[in-house]
């Protein structure tokens, strides 16, 4: 199915890079399926003023950010909206029911790693992330290599993407910037997640906007 008018919302933060937070998520899904889209950005601190005027006509019972219109219709929450446009989209998903748990636990397992980091989001305190490191992101960079092993491909479910590979990839972007700083440990005690991680960033519709992050 090919979607039309689509908008995606998120916020910017001034002090982080712009691929913070969990519209990233959405980004990557809709700019790996080929989507044409406009992506608009509210200032975070702002919000709570610009939210009035945003939330005129949309019918969400519990407004949030991000959020997707398509042809005027609005859907939120992150992961909710990724399964829904992987429908919609025909790929992205399980082929049965068991994988479909499957990329559902993924997606539970990445919420509780955000969860583990939230508080040090806009922290500059290198003894604090350091800590974070070595407690908590190794400790899920364990669970992912577990993850990845599963199948011959790259992929959670084998070769073939789902939704739930494009959340474990920004988390290991966002989380203490693990694949930039952190990425030769990563191949050596955790050579499943960099067989994954080398595999998503050149994907056709994606590499060259993953290149132009590093600049």
């Amino acid at each position: 199915m090919t979607l039309t008018n689509v908008t995606l919302h998120y916020f910017n933060f001034k002090t982080k890079p712009s691929t913070a937070g969990f519209g990233e998520n959405l980004n990557l899904l809709l700019k790996d399926a080929g989507v044409d889209f406009k992506y608009v950005r509210f200032d975070y601190w702002n919000w709570h003023q610009d939210r009035v005027d945003f939330a005129k006509n949309k019918n969400i019972p519990h407004l949030t950010l991000p959020l997707v219109e398509i042809d005027g219709v609005s859907y939120n929450k992150t992961v909710p909206t990724m399964r829904f446009l992987s429908k919609k989209l025909g790929k992205y998903t399980g082929d049965n029911d068991e994988e479909e748990y499957r990329l559902d636990a993924v997606a539970d397992i990445v919420r509780d790693h955000f969860g583990s980091y939230i508080e040090l989001f806009v922290s500059t305190d290198q003894e604090k992330l350091k800590e974070h490191f070595e407690n908590d992101t190794k400790k899920y960079l364990a669970a992912y290599n577990n993850i990845y092993g599963e199948n011959d491909g790259a992929y959670i479910l084998g070769d073939e993407i789902s939704y739930a590979d494009f959340l474990v990839y920004h988390i290991l972007d966002e989380d203490n910037y693990a694949l930039r700083d952190h990425f030769e440990l990563i191949e050596k005690d955790y050579p499943n997640v960099a067989r994954f991680i080398k595999t998503f960033i050149q994907r056709p519709k994606l590499a060259d906007y993953l290149a132009s992050l590093k600049n």
